[in-house]
């Protein structure tokens, strides 16, 4: 069964422009060529990026099928349980690195950021 996306619209409005700028910068892109196909100018999208302005439907329906991603990545919305899961482009540029590890090297990054979670939750830093 299928939950509905919920989420303030503070909390999207103050974070879609954080999530548009990862995406161009994960994809190597300029904002003039991203502006470009999806039919809006250059200082229209940094406004986005800015967060002064925020795309409608539609220019976030084109971002999605730009960066070939559904509309929920694009936010980072889960809209069911089993879609528990949201990859940004810094974790999906974390897991490429992780996997051109040898098999060795990954079970010692597996270690070393578990032993680095313990010790922040049991020096009350831990980030939950």
């Amino acid at each position: 069964m299928q939950k509905a996306c919920i989420f303030e619209e503070t909390y999207f409005m103050n974070d879609i422009n954080n999530k548009l700028l990862e995406w161009r910068e994960f994809y190597g892109y300029k904002q003039r060529q991203v502006a470009e196909a999806i039919g809006v100018n250059r200082a229209t999208y940094a406004n986005y990026e800015c967060g002064r302005r925020t795309p409608d439907i539609d220019g976030l329906v084109k971002l999605a099928r730009f960066y070939r991603i559904s509309l929920n990545e694009l936010v980072g919305c889960n809209t069911s349980e089993s879609d528990n899961l949201v990859l940004l482009p810094r974790d999906r540029k974390l897991l490429e690195h992780f996997h051109q590890l040898s098999e060795i090297k990954q079970e010692a990054c597996l270690a070393h950021v578990k032993l680095d979670i313990e010790l922040g939750c049991a020096a009350g830093t831990g980030t939950s």
